[in-house]
């Protein structure tokens, strides 16, 4: 689903205590904006879903609030915190007030470089990791991890942004609905996670993050194609993950078989979660400044915490029915993905049924032959 580019509001606009100071970024189901709260002067960013996304499916409201849910109850600094949210009646508008970073998101600052260093690479992956391993208790995993999402400071420092997108046991009455069908970005997504999303769990945030190490590194993605379902086709390929070395010689290679291990097609051979891979990443030597596990630790008092009242206020608006089907998928081109997720699966389990008509038909045989023997 896509409803194209908005001008939802003009600068220097009044909304809600905050002055519209410019547009950040835009697009198909909403905008961000830089704004100054009134009082404070000081800024933030607002994120704003376009009215017609909210009438046409109530998962994309929920999917919305959720971010700001998960994101009350952890405070990292590799997180984008989330202050308040609410339902504007006039403009039929829902929005989120958002922690400002005064920088900008990975993929402008890999088309800005043309490839990363490989230490500097290092150094953006293990800040991500800090932040999933921080919000992996409420949230299980992100489960859209991609250059857009990852917003870098002009100091260096790492922020996660987008954790609507991840299942949290700790808001599922009210805000998951029953089905869910695949997420992520097509160059990014895990094999598992593009088959069933229900199978996904912090690994496919590790394969991502691979994915995004690697181009880094390279200055491209592994798998490119003119379209959704042919890069699907490669991730989903038995071909062996591709080697950063054959993009990037200069790459060290304890880490380019790191890199390797982090995306393994088979989930089960991956490395386990964001610890692991911090571990790993300190056996080759890379170092960073993690906070004590009692900083990133949410607050006891979250219910009473100002987002997540605004958060209850927002969801009494929505429909009760929990039977709506989750509609988020890939970003592009759902229907031709749909289909060709689902062709693939269809000669997946021809295959296993060939296989096993053809072990069962040896076994067979082999009694037979026994039994004539004897």
């Amino acid at each position: 689903m896509n409803f194209g580019k908005q001008d939802v509001f003009q600068n220097g606009e009044r909304f809600h205590g905050y002055v519209i100071e410019r547009l950040l970024g835009n697009g198909g189901l909403g905008a961000v904006y830089l704004v100054r709260h009134e009082m404070l002067d000081t800024r933030f960013a607002l994120k704003v879903l376009f009215p017609e996304v909210a009438r046409e499916n109530d998962s994309y409201v929920k999917r919305f609030l959720r971010e700001a849910k998960i994101a009350t109850r952890i405070r990292h600094p590799n997180l984008v915190a989330v202050h308040d949210c609410g339902y504007d009646e006039a403009r039929g508008l829902y929005y989120l007030v958002m922690d400002y970073v005064n920088g900008g998101d990975l993929r402008q600052a890999i088309a800005f470089a043309g490839r990363f260093e490989p230490d500097r690479a290092v150094e953006v992956a293990m800040q991500v990791a800090s932040a999933l391993e921080a919000a992996q208790t409420l949230t299980g995993g992100h489960r859209d991890i991609k250059p857009e999402n990852i917003m870098i400071q002009p100091d260096g420092l790492v922020k996660l942004v987008d954790l609507g997108i991840a299942k949290s046991e700790d808001v599922k009455d009210s805000l998951n609905t029953r089905t869910e069908n695949v997420f992520g970005t097509p160059a990014y997504v895990a094999p598992e996670q593009a088959l069933d999303a229900a199978a996904v769990d912090t690994r496919a945030d590790i394969y991502s993050l691979g994915v995004v190490l690697f181009e880094m590194i390279a200055g491209k993605p592994p798998f490119e194609g003119p379209n959704a379902p042919q890069i699907l086709a490669q991730t989903l390929s038995e071909d062996p993950f591709p080697d950063i070395r054959d993009y990037n010689p200069n790459v060290p290679p304890m880490l380019a078989a790191l890199i390797r291990r982090m995306c393994v097609k088979e989930r089960d051979r991956r490395i386990s979660g964001p610890t692991a891979l911090l571990r790993e990443f300190e056996k080759l030597g890379y170092r960073m400044e993690r906070p004590a596990s009692t900083e990133i630790r949410y607050s006891k008092d979250v219910e009473n915490a100002p987002t997540h009242l605004s958060v209850k206020s927002v969801l009494n608006r929505l429909p009760k029915d929990g039977a709506a089907s989750e509609a988020l998928s890939f970003e592009t081109d759902d229907d031709e993905i749909r289909q060709f997720v689902t062709r693939l699966k269809r000669r997946r389990l021809m295959r296993k049924v060939s296989v096993a008509l053809t072990a069962a038909a040896a076994v067979i045989a082999t009694l037979v032959s026994i039994w004539l023997v004897s």
